[in-house]
This record gives C-alpha cells, sequence and structure tokens, in this order.
C-alpha cells in the first residue's frame, strides 16, 4: 500500500493490515557503483495501533537523529534561489540554475553528507568547457556559504574545487552555406528571422534578446542599434545595421503590443495568441535555435556561434580594426575610445555595407 503523504524528510504512516507502520528516511547511502543514485536509509517500525501513534514514532527518531534541519541539495537550492534572486539579474540566476544541473546525481542528498570528492566527481564528469566548471564551482560555494549560515553544515566543501587546466570549448562559426539556409527557412521555420538577424548583427545572444524599439536609431542614412551589456567595450555600443536583414528590423518595429524587437510569441493551451514577453536565452537555445538547427540538418552550432559568425563576416570585411573592435564590442576598442574618441558611424557603416 503506497504511504500516506506528508511533508519531505518528517516520515510517514500507513496502514498494514489492522496495525500502522511508521517509516522515516534518516539518511542516503552512496551505492558501490558511483553512477547509481543514492539508495535512502530507512527506519521501520510497525504494530502502531493508530496513525498518530505512528507519526508521533516518526517526529520523536527524527529528534534521535538531529535530522529536523537536515536538507536535501535540491531544497536547499531552492531555498537559496527564492532568496538569492532579487539581489542578482534573471540573466545571471539562469547561469547558476543551468550549472547546479550538473550536480543532479546529488540533488537528493542530504547536503551533510556530500564531500568534496562528490562534487569534484560530478565536475570531472561533466564535459563542458572550462567556464560552465568555475559557473559550478561558484555555484556550489554560494549554495554552501548559506547552507552554513543556515545551520545545515559547519564545512565548506565547495571551497577548493578544481576547474581544470584551461579547457575551453571551441564554438564554431554558422558557415555561409549554413546562414543561406536558415534564410530561406524564414516564413516556414519559427524564429528563423531571429537567429538570421543574431548572425548579422554581433550580439551576445542576451544582449539581442533585450534589444528594444527604442533601441533602433536613424542618422540620417544611416540605421543603427544601441545595446550590449557585458563588458566596457561592449557596453552601449552602436551596431550599424546591414542591409541584409534592414527590411526584417523595420518589420519588427512595425510589430503592436511589445516594445522588444525579438520577443517571445506567446499562446495559451488551445493555441490562441495571447501577447509577447521577453525570451530567455535558455528559452531560446533549447526552444527556438536548437529545433531550427536540427530541422535543418545543421550540427555542432550554439546561439554563441552567430557572435563568431558576425566576427568571421568583419574579418573578411574592408576597414579599419579599431572600427570592426568597435562594431563587436571587443576589449582592445576599450582601449582606443577612452584614449582617443568613438568611432564615427560613418566608418562603422563603410565596414557593415562591405560585409557579404
Amino acid at each position: 500500500m503506497k504511504p500516506k503523504s506528508r511533508g519531505n524528510g518528517q516520515g510517514c504512516a500507513y496502514q498494514r493490515g489492522r496495525t500502522w507502520e511508521a517509516q522515516v528516511i534518516v539518511g542516503w547511502k552512496q551505492p558501490k557503483d558511483p553512477t547509481q543514485k543514492p539508495i535512502p536509509d530507512k527506519r521501520r517500525k510497525g504494530g502502531f495501533r493508530t496513525k498518530r501513534e505512528a507519526i508521533a514514532y516518526c517526529t520523536e527518531i527524527l529528534k534521535v537523529n538531529g535530522l529536523k534541519k537536515q536538507i536535501s541539495l535540491y531544497n536547499l537550492y531552492k531555498q537559496w534561489e527564492k532568496m538569492y534572486s532579487p539581489r542578482v539579474s534573471a540573466k545571471t540566476m539562469e547561469g547558476y540554475f543551468q550549472a547546479f544541473h550538473y550536480f543532479e546525481n546529488l540533488h537528493p542528498v542530504r547536503i551533510d553528507l556530500i564531500t568534496a570528492t562528490d562534487l569534484q566527481q560530478c565536475m570531472d564528469e561533466c564535459d563542458k568547457g572550462k567556464r560552465t566548471h568555475e559557473m559550478m564551482k561558484t555555484t556550489a560555494n554560494l549554495l554552501w556559504k548559506y547552507a552554513m549560515d543556515s545551520g545545515y553544515i559547519s564545512a565548506n566543501a565547495a571551497s577548493n574545487l578544481y576547474t581544470g587546466k584551461g579547457k575551453s570549448v571551441q564554438r564554431e562559426p554558422i558557415t555561409d552555406d549554413e546562414l543561406k539556409m536558415i534564410r530561406n527557412a524564414i516564413g516556414k521555420e519559427p524564429y528563423a528571422d531571429y537567429v538570421f538577424c543574431l548572425c548579422y548583427l554581433g550580439f551576445r545572444p542576451s544582449e539581442f534578446l533585450s534589444l528594444k524599439k527604442s533601441d533602433y536609431h536613424i542618422d540620417g542614412r544611416i540605421h543603427f542599434l544601441i545595446g550590449g551589456s557585458k563588458t566596457d567595450a561592449g557596453r552601449d555600443r552602436r551596431v550599424v545595421i546591414p542591409a541584409q536583414i534592414r527590411s526584417i528590423l523595420d518589420e519588427r518595429m512595425s510589430v503592436i503590443g511589445t516594445d522588444l524587437l525579438f520577443p517571445m510569441v506567446c499562446h495559451d493551451r488551445k493555441g490562441n495568441f495571447i501577447g509577447y514577453k521577453q525570451m530567455t536565452h535558455n528559452y531560446f537555445n533549447n526552444f527556438v535555435f536548437r529545433p531550427l538547427m536540427a530541422h535543418l540538418g545543421i550540427s555542432g552550432r550554439v546561439p554563441y556561434s552567430a557572435r563568431h559568425t558576425y566576427a568571421d563576416k568583419l574579418k573578411r570585411a574592408s576597414g579599419d580594426a579599431k572600427d570592426k573592435a568597435a562594431l563587436i564590442g571587443h576589449s582592445d576598442y576599450d582601449f582606443t575610445q577612452h584614449k582617443y574618441q568613438s568611432a564615427p558611424l560613418e566608418d562603422l557603416k563603410k565596414v557593415v555595407d562591405s560585409i557579404k
């Protein structure tokens, strides 16, 4: 018979014939095979005349084992997330959430039973690049410090995690042939125009998704966007709109009901359109970019590949190196603009006009 439902970690009681049995999870055992999930360590006792007596026994066992304040890693994260999310941006929290995913094998384990070796094993098994490993270490440190402040543990098992010797993942650019496939998919595949524009603007995906109609400017015959936020060089930079996507941008400007240039189109469960909202990087990656690439038969690309595509186009374009750096927001331009002056829009337009 299925145990009666109670709160996590409080134990449960279920009827066995004419009597009741109490069951409490007092910890988790790590199986010999490290690929298997932890096994719950249960305490059981039967023969209680009533459910009330069985529940009372659960409470006593928890008191004896001192587990009132123990918590699983997953539940700790949810507690910490509620406390920490108002302090940082949604993008930052999304990064923590993605990093936390790679500790999935430890999610059900009590925080006080997880060792530095357990955390390091998760990091070693993660086949992502150094940035992901560094985010995993940062996330673990924040969680363990929160756990210490909350009285769950007395030591930080995440303080000395090893992130690797500079291992990184090379993001391959979207090729010209693949870009033609994306352009031909506009009007046939959802959001294909978004991905196409991303390849011709050079913004990081999160910067791209944050662009508003008020970021679109016209100075004489020059149409440009002002956006970017990650670095001093990339912040509020002017990006001239190439002719290849001008008509798409003009079309986006005429969309009623949103101040975003590239919003998420929302529908209810019946498929009826209900409005727009800002698309997260996670949604763009998992429900826009990846499905589009799969439908087109393009593999090995990530949203950031579009920025590399733009960088490659700039390399092949004519113009001064400082103007190219200004368009993509690289750090070498950060020095130039502070020492001299901002790149004139006319010079930026000459570079963009030569992009193929």
